[in-house]
């Protein structure tokens, strides 16, 4: 494939590297490749549109995304943990559908086709999870059984669904550790 700038003629290549280089060394990340090797200030003149400036914005987003990537912190577990059990709603000795403190439903295909639809008021956590509960079982023709895990609505506490916040000075280390190559945590202390 020959690469050609503008006016059509063809760049030369810088050097040519063969599988028989590749093999014998690689770059600090591993990479090997076969083929020809451009000057990228060459390729810039041929074809200055396939590359812009990234904005500040872009690069605050790499390092966010290269620091939630990095951080230790122990995840927060799912909304449909077994420790987490709101209660079970039952058609004689069938659970047909599990609710969890977060207000979160399973339940087989049979059950969802017969809750389908229906509108539901604007409640979360526990609150919901009752509301659902009543309602399916009533709709099941089934009973709700309480769990031992049930929180009551001022226990519960809601799972975080945004991304953590970073300072800028968070950022500004991130964006400063990859331009140096680094895959050392900076550090970040996300326990506050």
């Amino acid at each position: 494939m020959n690469i050609t700038d503008r006016q059509g003629h063809v760049l030369t290549p810088y050097v040519h590297v063969t599988k028989a280089d590749s093999d014998k060394s690689t770059d600090k990340n591993g990479l090997r490749f076969e083929g020809d090797v451009y000057r990228f200030e060459d390729l810039m003149k041929a074809h200055p549109e396939a590359v812009r400036k990234v904005t500040s914005a872009e690069v605050d987003e790499i390092a966010r995304v290269w620091l939630q990537q990095k951080e230790t912190a122990p995840q927060v577990g799912s909304d449909n943990e077994p420790n987490d059990v709101y209660a079970t709603v039952k058609v004689g000795n069938q659970v047909v559908a599990t609710l969890y403190n977060g207000g979160l439903a399973e339940m087989s295909n049979a059950a969802a086709g017969v809750v389908s639809g229906i509108e539901e008021p604007p409640l979360v956590g526990p609150a919901l999870a009752q509301w659902r509960a009543e309602t399916y079982a009533k709709l099941l023709g089934g009973k709700v059984e309480i769990a031992d895990t049930a929180k009551a609505q001022s226990e519960w506490t809601p799972r975080s669904g945004t991304a953590p916040q970073y300072s800028r000075a968070e950022l500004d280390a991130a964006i400063a550790a990859m331009q140096k190559g680094t895959t050392q945590s900076v550090g970040v202390d996300r326990s506050a």
